[in-house]
Formats: C-alpha cells, sequence, structure tokens
C-alpha cells in the first residue's frame, strides 16, 4: 500500500478536524424529516461547491450526490443518511436522535480529505458522496401523499435511488452509523440487521347502544384485541435464527364508552433476518388478524406495505472495514458478530451491491432515545472517518485489487427489476368481509 498517499489523506482530516466538528453542529441543528431535507441539502450543497465540484442535487427530492477521480475507475461510494426523528420535546418538533448528522459530518469529512490531496485520483478510484433521504420509516401520512401525487414510488430514500437507477452501476458501498457507549465496546464491524414490513388492519363492526343493546352490535375491538393474543399465541412458532420480531399497537379501539366499537385499528411492523423467515412470519400474523375478525364476524381490511430488506454485509469489504478498524481501536473493543434486530433501508443497497457498515460510540444514550448527543467529538467524527479513509485506501492499494477482487466475488441478491417487483407485491390490500353484519 502507499503509504504516503495514506498519510497525506489522514493528516488533511485531522488538519480539518475543527470544520469537522463545526459542519456536525451545524447539521444538527438543521433537523428535518425524510424527503423535505431542503435546508440540509443546501448545507452539503455548499460545502461540495467550496471544493470546487459541481454536485448532482434532487436526487430522490433532496438527495445530494458529488464524485472525484477517473469514471473508469472501481466506484466507491460513502454514503450517508440525511434525515432526522419527530420529537415531541425537542424545539421545532424534530431532532438527529440517530445521528445522521454524524453520518453526513463524517463522510463529508473523508470525501474532503481525499480531494484535496488527490487521493482517489492516487488510488486509482471513483470516490463517490452521497446523501440519502428519507431512512426513518416515520412521517408516513406525507409519505403516502407524495406517492399519491407521484412525486415519489417507494417509501424510502434508499429504495427511490435505486427506482431512480443511482445504483444501477457497480459499486463498493461504504455506511457509517452512529451508536451511544458502551462499556466494552467501542465500534462494531459489518453487524447485520433485520428486514421488517409494516402492516394496518382494520377491524369493522357494528355500532349498537352498549348497555341498552349490545347483542346487536359487532365488537371491533374485541376482534382486534383477540388478534392480539392470537398475534402472542404464534410467538412459540418463530424459529429463533431468523430474529422474527412483531410489535402491535392499537391506534383506534371506539369512539365513545356507551357505543359498541365499530371500529379498530391494529398496526404492526414485522421483523426477520431475511426476506423468506420475514414473509413466512406475515403469513402467520395475518392468520391472527382473520382469527380475531372470524370470532366476532367482524370485516377485517389488511393494508400491507414494505420495509425494508435486512442487511447482510459483503464479508470480503467487512474484512477490509475490520482491519481498518483494528488499526484504530484496540481489537477487544470491536464487535464483530454484532446482529441488530433494528432496520435500515442500507439492507436494500446491500441485496444490489457490495456493502459494509462501521458503527462507531462517541455519543451518550442510546439511538431514537431523548438523551442522544455528542460525548466525544473526536471519538464520534473523527476515529470513524479515519477508518473509513483506510478501508477506502485498503481498496485502492495494488492498482485496485482488493476493490475488483470484492466486486468480482459479489453476488446480488435481486435483479433491479426482481428486488422492485418484490416491493411491488408488498403494497397489498386484503379485504374479508363480516359475517355478522
Amino acid at each position: 500500500m502507499e503509504h504516503t498517499i495514506l498519510d497525506r489523506a489522514l493528516a488533511r482530516l485531522n488538519h480539518n478536524s475543527d470544520w469537522l466538528y463545526a459542519l456536525a453542529e451545524k447539521l444538527w441543528d438543521s433537523p428535518e424529516l425524510g424527503f423535505f431535507e431542503f435546508k440540509t441539502a443546501d448545507i452539503l450543497v455548499s460545502e461540495l461547491e467550496a471544493l470546487g465540484l459541481s454536485p448532482r442535487t434532487g436526487i430522490a427530492r433532496t438527495g445530494v450526490a458529488a464524485e472525484l477521480g477517473a469514471k473508469d475507475d472501481p466506484k466507491v461510494l460513502l454514503l450517508a443518511d440525511m434525515d432526522a426523528l419527530p420529537s415531541q420535546t425537542t424545539p421545532g418538533g424534530n431532532v438527529h436522535a440517530c445521528g445522521h448528522h454524524a453520518q453526513m459530518a463524517v463522510m463529508l469529512g473523508l470525501f474532503r480529505a481525499l480531494a484535496e490531496t488527490g487521493a482517489a485520483e492516487a488510488l486509482g478510484l471513483r470516490i463517490v458522496f452521497a446523501a440519502s433521504p428519507a431512512e426513518e420509516y416515520v412521517d408516513l401520512g406525507r409519505r403516502l401523499e407524495l406517492r399519491r401525487d407521484k412525486e415519489i414510488v417507494y417509501l424510502s430514500g434508499k429504495q427511490e435511488m435505486i427506482r431512480l437507477g443511482f445504483f444501477d452501476t457497480p459499486q463498493l458501498v461504504i455506511k457509517y452509523h452512529s451508536m451511544g457507549d458502551a462499556p466494552d465496546r467501542v465500534a462494531t464491524v459489518n453487524g447485520g440487521m433485520n428486514g421488517f414490513m409494516a402492516k394496518r388492519a382494520e377491524f369493522i363492526g357494528r355500532a349498537a347502544h352498549a348497555g341498552a343493546h349490545p347483542e346487536k352490535g359487532v365488537n371491533a375491538l374485541s376482534a382486534a384485541s383477540l388478534a392480539l393474543q392470537a398475534i402472542h399465541a404464534q410467538r412459540e412458532s418463530f424459529v429463533e435464527n431468523d430474529h422474527i420480531r412483531v410489535h402491535p399497537i392499537l391506534t383506534q379501539g371506539g369512539a365513545v364508552v356507551n357505543s359498541v366499537p365499530d371500529r379498530a385499528v391494529l398496526e404492526t411492523y414485522i421483523r426477520g433476518a431475511s426476506h423468506e423467515a420475514l414473509l413466512a412470519a406475515a403469513a402467520r400474523v395475518d392468520r391472527a388478524l382473520r382469527a380475531g375478525a372470524l370470532a366476532l364476524g367482524a370485516g377485517l381490511r389488511i393494508v400491507n406495505s414494505p420495509g425494508y430488506q435486512a442487511f447482510d454485509p459483503d464479508p470480503g469489504l467487512g474484512a477490509l472495514l475490520g482491519e481498518a478498524a483494528a488499526a484504530v481501536v484496540d481489537n477487544k473493543n470491536i464487535d464483530f458478530n454484532y446482529r441488530s434486530y433494528a432496520s435500515d433501508d442500507i439492507g436494500d443497497v446491500a441485496c444490489l451491491q457490495p456493502t459494509c457498515q462501521l458503527r462507531f460510540s462517541g455519543f451518550n444514550g442510546e439511538i431514537h432515545s431523548a438523551d442522544f448527543a455528542v460525548k466525544e467529538p473526536g471519538r464520534a467524527y473523527l476515529k470513524p472517518a479515519e477508518i473509513l479513509l483506510r478501508t477506502v485506501a485498503a481498496l485502492g492499494a495494488d492498482d485496485g485489487a482488493a476493490a475488483k477482487r470484492v466486486l468480482k466475488a459479489f453476488t446480488p441478491r435481486f435483479s433491479v427489476s426482481g428486488y422492485r417487483a418484490s416491493l411491488d407485491r408488498l403494497f397489498s390490500t386484503l379485504e374479508y368481509p363480516g359475517e355478522a353484519l
């Protein structure tokens, strides 16, 4: 490996540390929900233009991308999420409680160091920085409006970017995610994640006076309650290694106390370690929903929406990431076997392109919690950027031998058309008439 290239880029990264911390704080102070990250995009565009680049904008509404190096060289994508989470306790109503501000800052800091030192050209790599909107599966009312208005087709940023052809060209995808501090874990390397899908079940009953004539009603709330119990009864049938999670809530169960509820709504995610396991669990949940409705004679409408694919990182790319992490962090503080039950649309990308992800500490609290905040800027922002810079350098060593090897060995789980077909199938509505109605 050409140490002078790496040393020069690392020196530039450290030289830019104050700028990196300030950028992270600026992005933290500008939290926006998915597909509406317009101010965030402006911040990124301004930084990229300051490097003399002409970034692409408006990708999947708000996404931003810029490139360095020769077009025919192996392509390495530095991918960051843009969106924040809604919050009832934060002024402005949104907060970067999942650390996406850090993703953007780290990846842009790495990209800037490569740009200012000419490292991309020296390594023989095509380096792409891309900020992707709408990773969090929230604010679905507005997203469904965008879908109805044909502004988007799919409900996440990376799914939309796939649809728009952003991932058609073979490339090595590098991702980073923040995490809260733990006593004996500083980083995780290439940990997997669950996939998920969403269901909304509407139970349709018949109203009647709850005191005078309850026998004339069909209790939709009772049907939903039975369905919940039937879902719970299914749990022992889930295979442990499939990492199934089903976590339903009742969002509506009646309008007034003295009337038999004629409508109840149950919503749930179904998570699993593979697409096949997820679909099998979803079929069991459907049976449970139907059982609750059938027992009471209620009608039932199940609306399905695709979530994200399970994330299975590329082992070859992950090995390089692990070596880079071990050069920065004591090996005993790196978790190489971590698997999360949470989900991320990076899983959709990993179905199509070789992908790795670094998770790194330096934050108080846990992601998605009210107390999540940076604890040590150097560890939160600079250290992960250094690890990822070392990974990029390893990919470019020996005329890009490692990059070419990983790309050649990769087998996609889907074709792009097959992937899109799998999403389209999950947009579905199932209706069952009520026998007692």
